[in-house]
């Protein structure tokens, strides 16, 4: 059975995912398949802009709301087997984002199926971070991102530009207050339920408490994924 890892990291909008991720990337080597960020980029994509499915994707992504799953499943799953060709290790910060997403239905296998015949049940760990509406509202709305690279700059460091390339930092449509609502909802409508679910089929999931400082949060998930430090 294949020995390579498949971590999904779970937790409502400022959550710390898309930090964790990067963490296990630079530590330990695992690719990130940011769910998010390729949906962003996707759908901003300026040639992309005269496909009307792409403009109706865009309408939703910028208003919060979760991109339709059929739409977003067949993008996953064509990168993840990509990917899973290669012998990675991944992980998904927040991804699938849906039930049909995860687990899909009599016509279409859901991506946490395609991740169980190709990585094998046992290689698959689902971390879901806990943190209240409030934090991730603050969180959020003072949070900045590299207009070039893309780097999160935490929301306690006031810096005006990236500290890794030195680009421009931006708040994202996503971080807008009114938005962080609507994507709070969704979570907790929509992707919630996903982590019920993983419970209830026996996947291995690690509650984590997504609130003190990022290496504080890093230690343990690698704790609980018995990764070496």
């Amino acid at each position: 059975m294949n020995s390579k890892r498949v971590v999904i990291i779970y937790g409502p909008p400022g959550g710390g995912k898309g930090t964790q991720a990067e963490l296990l990337v630079r530590r330990y080597g695992f690719f990130n398949f940011d769910t998010g960020r390729y949906l962003e980029n996707t759908v901003h994509a300026e040639e992309n802009q005269k496909n009307p499915v792409i403009r109706r994707e865009r309408e939703l992504f910028d208003s919060g709301k979760l991109c339709t799953p059929s739409f977003v499943l067949k993008i996953i799953k064509k990168e993840t087997k990509k990917l899973a060709t290669l012998g990675a290790d991944l992980v998904f910060s927040g991804s699938p984002r849906t039930i049909y997403e995860a687990f899909g239905d009599k016509s279409n296998k859901g991506l946490l199926d395609l991740l169980k015949s190709t990585y094998g049940k046992e290689n698959i760990d689902i971390v879901f971070l806990k943190i209240p509406p409030e934090v991730s509202l603050k969180r959020n709305s003072h949070r900045k991102v590299c207009s070039v690279c893309g780097l999160q700059v935490l929301a306690k460091v006031k810096h005006a530009r990236c500290p890794l390339c030195d680009g421009k930092t931006k708040t994202r449509t996503l971080d807008k207050p009114e938005v962080i609502k609507v994507r709070l909802d969704e979570f907790k409508n929509r992707t919630y339920p996903i982590v019920v679910r993983v419970k209830k089929e026996k996947y291995k999931v690690y509650e984590i408490d997504g609130t003190p400082a990022p290496f504080e949060v890093h230690e343990k998930i690698i704790k609980a994924l018995k990764l070496k430090k």
